[in-house]
């Protein structure tokens, strides 16, 4: 029951999280909001979270890990409520803005509970259970997200996370019992403050890039600013006697690189969820609910090699599990790199949809593993933070990362194939004009009215389709190199002297 409240508290979190990212039409036909009000709108709540993450785990570990998860969430229970009855689109940036406040209490201590509740013969057979129920339970929810909006409104989707942070709280207080990091620890506020504004302005600055570039100044700013304040951060906690964040951690290399590859793998896990689904809607025009049944077949990789890889863990060597299934995740990125068409559909990316879930669960759970084993129990809340923060930043920039890898790829595609049809800038602006109306419109309409005959129209389409689909496919094969990379670095790198290390 433990166990299974953690997973309650951390779906609810999970969901709150990514609520707005499926319903951002419906709100935009509501309430009206400017493109960047809807980027802000949708990335508050992630940059909140990434923001306070540390410091939600070191309250936890020092004042009580039930207590601060009953705190979060009942902080998103208030801000969904809030949610459901916002009067415009800035009232829903201030709103999101808290409720990744309040997340950051309740993701890492759910973890950190697990840490503290199971043994090292149990921990890896539970945390298989708890990521499998994860993968499975995200995978329906989106389903049922998309069936309230449908139904009843966008407003109704809030009352999914306010039925499951009632049902935290209820098991939070009927099954779980209160714990807390031991010693004379303080909360290292100037710490926590510093990590915040340092991964607050760096996952700004990447959220960015998508729309501006990487070099353009609205993102070089804010990213050297984070990275400035995080290096006084780091500055700072090799000073301080009760850091928030313990730099011994960092050391050991199954906490250092296991926290490396998570960045890497909610990098991949997240360019793979967001493109596809946005493939399939965008180029196949496929219904947004279809779609999340499209990639169903990913969900239940996820779930079923969860629960296998949990049983893995004590049967055979901790790196090879990782190295093994690093590689295996790149393989099926690479896979998509070579498959994904205009003529795309669910059987054709079947089997790297299976060997991506596969390939993440086998590294994963191992990987998460081996991190929070090497913390001491006084730190688990410390070290589940961490683990969730970086994992966080990975989701934040792949999408921000890999949509303007996307765009950069599809437009050096699209324009280098206009160029070599000889024409210059402004025909090229008037032709990705008219890309644009024809994309929002219909080809036969879009011809009569400018007298262009449906051949040319169809041509120019069809090079915008090969361009998005250029992009996408570098990006995957780009994505895929990264985790080769990586999976090197931990075979060459990660102790193998024994099963757990």
């Amino acid at each position: 029951m433990v166990l299974f409240a953690c997973i309650i508290a951390v779906l609810m979190a999970a969901i709150d999280a990514g609520i707005l990212n499926l319903i951002v039409p419906a709100i935009q036909e509501e309430l009206n909001p400017s493109q960047s009000t809807i980027g802000l709108m949708t990335s508050i709540s992630t940059l909140m979270l990434a923001a306070f993450i540390l410091g939600g785990g070191t309250l936890g570990d020092l004042y009580g890990r039930r207590r601060f998860i009953l705190i979060g969430t009942g902080g998103i229970v208030a801000a969904a409520i809030l949610s459901m009855l916002a009067p415009s689109a800035e009232a829903l940036i201030g709103i999101r803005a808290m409720d990744g406040i309040f997340q950051a209490l309740v993701n890492p201590l759910a973890l950190a509970i697990l840490t503290v509740t199971f043994d090292s013969e149990e921990r890896p057979k539970a945390l298989g259970i708890y990521g499998a129920s994860l993968g499975i339970m995200g995978g329906f929810s989106s389903l049922a997200i998309q069936y309230f909006n449908q139904a009843f409104g966008w407003r109704s989707v809030f009352l999914l996370v306010i039925g499951l942070g009632l049902l935290t709280i209820f098991l939070m207080l009927r099954f779980v019992s209160e714990s807390r990091g031991s010693g004379n620890r303080k909360l290292d506020w100037v710490g926590v403050l510093l990590c915040a504004v340092g991964l607050f302005f760096l996952v700004f600055g990447i959220s960015q890039a998508s729309g501006a570039g990487f070099l353009s100044a609205s993102v070089l700013i804010p990213m050297v600013s984070g990275l400035v304040v995080l290096g006084v951060f780091i500055g700072w906690e090799s000073r301080v006697q009760s850091p928030a964040l313990e730099l011994s951690l960092f050391q050991k290399p199954a906490f250092s690189l296991g926290a490396l590859l998570v960045l890497l793998l909610a990098f991949a896990q997240t360019a793979i969820f967001f493109h596809l689904s946005n493939y399939f809607q965008v180029l196949l025009e496929t219904p947004p609910l279809q779609s999340a049944l499209m990639l169903l077949p990913l969900t239940f990789s996820l779930f079923v090699f969860s629960i296998a890889a949990g049983t893995f863990v004590n049967r055979f060597k901790t790196r090879t599990l990782i190295t093994g299934g690093t590689m295996l995740a790149a393989l099926a990125l690479f896979l998509f790199s070579r498959l994904v068409s205009p003529t795309l559909s669910t059987w054709t990316v079947l089997l790297p949809m299976l060997m991506f879930g596969a390939g993440y669960s086998i590294a994963n759970i191992p990987r998460m593993n081996a991190l929070l084993s090497s913390a001491p129990p006084a730190l688990a809340g410390v070290a589940s933070a961490t683990n969730n923060a970086i994992m966080q930043i990975g989701n934040a920039m792949g999408i921000a990362v890999t949509v303007a890898l996307v765009t950069t790829f599809g437009r050096n595609y699209y324009l280098g194939e206009l160029e070599a049809a000889g024409l210059d800038d402004q025909q090229i602006s008037q032709v990705t004009d008219l890309l644009r109306q024809v994309l929002s419109s219909d080809v036969p309409s879009i011809a009569a009215q400018f007298a262009i005959p449906v051949e040319q129209l169809e041509g120019l389409v069809g090079n915008y389709q090969a361009a998005f689909t250029t992009g996408v496919t570098q990006m995957f094969l780009i994505v895929a190199i990264a985790l080769v990379f990586a999976a090197f670095i931990i075979w060459f790198r990660f102790s193998n002297n024994n099963k757990s290390a």
